[in-house]
């Protein structure tokens, strides 16, 4: 039997995001549909408690005790021992933006970014551990969904999409047609169908026993991601993924 109270109490951590990482009490409670004296009492504790604090201004962030968490779970992920060092060699192979990332429900959760080093000067650099992104329209989150039985796609891809670019699929046949394409071929191809004049390539990840748990895609600027740098980068990440397979147990 489910404690509600509790379950609410965790929606309002999933209130906060890498786009909103900062909250107001009013905010919460509008995002919630929950009174603010309750919404208040619950971030109280919270605050309490260190899973949120108080930031300058009167609004809230997410504490350091959330960022304990994280750090917990990736060390016992294993991941990045078993793959950062490999996602710095496809950086230097592609000369491209290399992203590692997780399934998570339909959206793809980002652990990893490894910029090339030639590029680290012109290229501006972000840390994108914890951000999500739609798996139906992103290069990382296609490779994975690809790969996963056909049975799962329609929990996979939300009903509601958004049309970020003028590329972005909305249509569930097209979507479907595409996935299937992608399984064919290897590797997944995102047309700036996420951000406009970015082209990705992506590829999944699976462990030792033939699991899918990750993908990993590289991006660039359109104008350098011709058909052929796709698939000379797809061929790279179909090389190393098979050394991350090596190594990822869990």
């Amino acid at each position: 039997m489910k404690v509600k109270s509790l379950a609410k109490a965790l929606r309002i951590l999933e209130c906060f995001s890498a786009k909103q990482p900062e909250l107001g009490i009013t905010q919460i409670s509008q995002m919630m549909g929950m009174s603010k004296s309750n919404v208040h009492n619950m971030v109280s504790t919270f605050e309490q408690m260190g899973y949120i604090t108080r930031l300058p201004g009167g609004k809230y962030g997410l504490g350091l005790k959330i960022l304990e968490f994280s750090f917990i779970i990736n060390q016992h992920l294993g991941y990045p021992k078993a793959v950062y060092d490999i996602l710095d060699d496809i950086a230097r192979q592609t000369d491209e933006i290399v992203y590692f990332g997780l399934p998570q429900g339909t959206d793809v959760l980002y652990l990893y970014v490894v910029h090339p080093r030639s590029k680290m000067s012109a290229l501006p650099y972000r840390n994108i551990m914890g951000e999500k992104a739609p798996l139906f329209c992103t290069g990382i989150g296609k490779a994975m969904l690809a790969f996963m039985p056909e049975d799962e796609w329609p929990r996979k891809i939300p009903q509601n999409r958004v049309k970020n670019t003028e590329n972005t699929m909305l249509e569930y046949d097209e979507i479907l047609e595409d996935l299937r394409r992608t399984r064919h071929r290897g590797y997944s191809i995102d047309n700036a169908e996420k951000d406009v004049g970015v082209r990705c390539v992506g590829v999944p990840i699976f462990n030792t026993y033939g699991k899918l748990v990750a993908g990993v895609s590289t991006s660039g600027p359109a104008s350098s991601m011709t058909d052929e740098k796709l698939r000379s980068c797809a061929k790279v990440l179909q090389d190393e993924s098979l050394r991350m397979r090596e190594r990822i147990y869990n």
